[in-house]
């Protein structure tokens, strides 16, 4: 879905996939591809303790609108997936989350169970006040600048249901986070309901990592100016992000779509990377093509990439601590931590932590700025094969 920025100097994101990493939005509010293969998925789910059915489970592809909840004997059917490599989610209030990689087929049912464990925290609002001194509402502001960013979309994020959260900070530790139930975000810059199912979050000097499974629930506008305001916002969102320069990458589109990257072999030889080598290289030194529709990303150094069709904003500039005039291009870095990684067809990193991002993409790369998988602006080529 998808480990991700930090609101530090020089900070840096350590990006995660949700398998990585969602769908279908309304026709009204971007274009999707017509008559797409697709797959049912049913099951059960129960207590792993007594057997018993668990009605009322969250079951949601991560990082899409694609969800239901479990009837009266623990009984679910997701219909109309699209095919391809999905990540299933189930999660329940008082019982540990189940996570599972699939790989769906055209016109095919899935059918599977499972077993959730309870966790010893039975309900949200069961907490220990201790917990919620000065230092957990200090902690909290860290974690919504963190998680949730600081750019204007982040303005428009309201995290509902903070005292879900569990944090253990010290200075030279940074801070850790866990959720005792999923998160629960309104984005009302983007016209989303999130519910996200969050793994780990953990931030260290200027590096934070986060690991999680979201769904998207659309909103429903009060009237046309401000669908048509959600539309614009979400245009924004994409434009210019690390979704929208690896989608430009496959389609070898990188220049057409307003991108120039070059490669810096030996980034880490300088302590000021304005000092560093660059090197032009091209969609095909970077990427190659596998059977599965996935692509095997691989180089060494940092992949410079800079947007020429949008400038640093002043939230940008405030965020990285600079004492400077805003720049005409955005300019962001790439760093594969254990390369090859893989990017499926949507523009999204499969390996959990496969990358760690700087700059601009590391500024944007937040929870308001987060779309469902699938997203793309209307005229935006389609993925290469499955949806």
């Amino acid at each position: 879905m998808l480990g991700r920025p930090a609101s530090l100097p020089a900070a840096a994101v350590l990006l995660t996939a949700g398998l990585l990493v969602a769908s279908l939005l309304a026709a009204s509010l971007c274009s999707v591809a017509a008559a797409q293969p697709t797959a049912t998925i049913t099951g059960r789910v129960e207590d792993m303790r007594s057997g018993s059915s668990l009605p009322g489970a969250h079951v949601f592809i991560s990082e899409s609108m694609i969800g239901t909840t479990t009837d009266s004997t623990g009984h679910f059917r997701l219909r109309g997936v699209p095919v391809g490599s999905k990540r299933l989610v189930v999660s329940m209030l008082g019982y540990e989350p189940k996570r599972i990689n699939l790989f769906l087929r055209p016109d095919t049912t899935a059918s599977m169970s499972f077993a959730l464990a309870p966790t010893v925290i039975q309900g949200e609002e069961v907490v220990v006040e201790g917990e919620r001194d000065e230092d957990w509402y200090d902690d909290l502001r860290t974690f919504k600048r963190l998680f949730i960013g600081t750019s204007d979309l982040a303005e428009g994020c309201t995290l509902l249901n903070p005292k879900v959260l569990r944090f253990d900070s010290s200075w030279w530790k940074g801070l850790e986070a866990q959720a005792t139930a999923p998160l629960r975000v309104r984005n009302d810059a983007l016209g989303y309901r999130l519910h996200y199912a969050l793994e780990e979050f953990d931030q260290s000097g200027t590096v934070v990592k986060w690991d999680g499974d979201p769904h998207f629930e659309e909103m429903v506008p009060a009237d046309s100016a401000e669908a048509a305001r959600w539309q614009a916002r979400r245009r924004e969102a994409y434009r210019g992000s690390l979704r929208h320069f690896l989608r430009a990458l496959l389609h070898d589109r990188v220049t057409a779509e307003g991108f120039r990257m070059q490669l810096l072999p030996r980034a880490r030889a300088f302590r000021d990377i304005r000092r560093a080598d660059r090197f032009p290289v091209s969609r095909d030194d970077l990427i190659v093509g596998r059977t599965d529709s996935t692509y095997v990303m691989r180089f060494r150094g940092r992949l410079e990439v800079t947007y020429r069709r949008e400038a640093e904003t002043r939230g940008f500039v405030r965020w990285s601590r600079q004492h400077r005039r805003t720049r005409a291009v955005q300019r962001s870095w790439i760093e594969l931590n254990d390369p090859p990684i893989t990017i499926d067809r949507y523009g999204e990193i499969v390996e959990p932590y496969g990358a760690t991002v700087f700059g601009y993409f590391a500024y944007e790369q937040r929870i308001s700025g987060l779309l469902p998988r699938s997203y793309r602006p209307r005229n935006d080529r389609p993925p290469t094969a499955w949806e």
